[in-house]
């Protein structure tokens, strides 16, 4: 069998012009990050779908058993307490419970979900792109942004705690 050069042409000019392999995703600014992202989302899809079925990794790792230490020592939540319930709320498609139990990792999911799709059209499919877009650039506003979520939500939590009503419980 002989090698054919229209045939491998063929082949190539099949292949979409915004196509990367992993190595050039990897290559171009804000590569990395979204490799991350991906490898998080395929996590918690899979997370979700295993949810779905009825299965809970979380308790069947043991996970539950972990409790704050800030918690136990002064009685009070700490800034954190409260995240991987979001998570996990926020992957069982459950955003206002996810919310309640902490604002930060749904502000963080937004900001992938933006810097994903901004990605996808600066990098992968150029073509389908009006407007030549760059990856979204951490910003000291969402720096900003995440800190004030923290501080609030430590002083909104705490204060309610003390007032009796246990965020966390409900």
């Amino acid at each position: 069998m002989q090698y054919d050069p229209s045939k491998a042409e063929a082949k190539t000019a099949a292949i979409p012009r915004g196509h990367k392999s992993l190595k050039e995703l990897w290559r171009l600014p804000g590569g990395p990050l979204f490799l991350f992202i991906c490898l998080l989302g395929a996590l918690g899809i899979t997370y979700a779908v295993l949810s779905a079925f009825g299965i809970d990794l979380y308790s069947k790792l043991g996970l539950t058993k972990l409790r704050c230490v800030f918690h136990s020592m002064t009685g009070l939540y700490c800034p954190g307490c409260g995240g991987t319930r979001s998570t996990l709320m926020l992957l069982t498609f459950h955003p206002v419970r996810s919310i309640m139990y902490h604002p930060v990792p749904v502000f963080v999911a937004a900001l992938a979900v933006n810097f994903f799709v901004r990605f996808i059209f600066a990098y992968l499919v150029p073509e389908k792109c009006p407007v030549k877009l760059k990856p979204a650039k951490p910003r000291l506003l969402y720096i900003f942004i995440l800190a004030g979520l923290y501080i609030l939500h430590f002083i909104v939590r705490n204060a309610l705690l003390l007032g009796g009503i246990d965020t966390l419980a409900l």
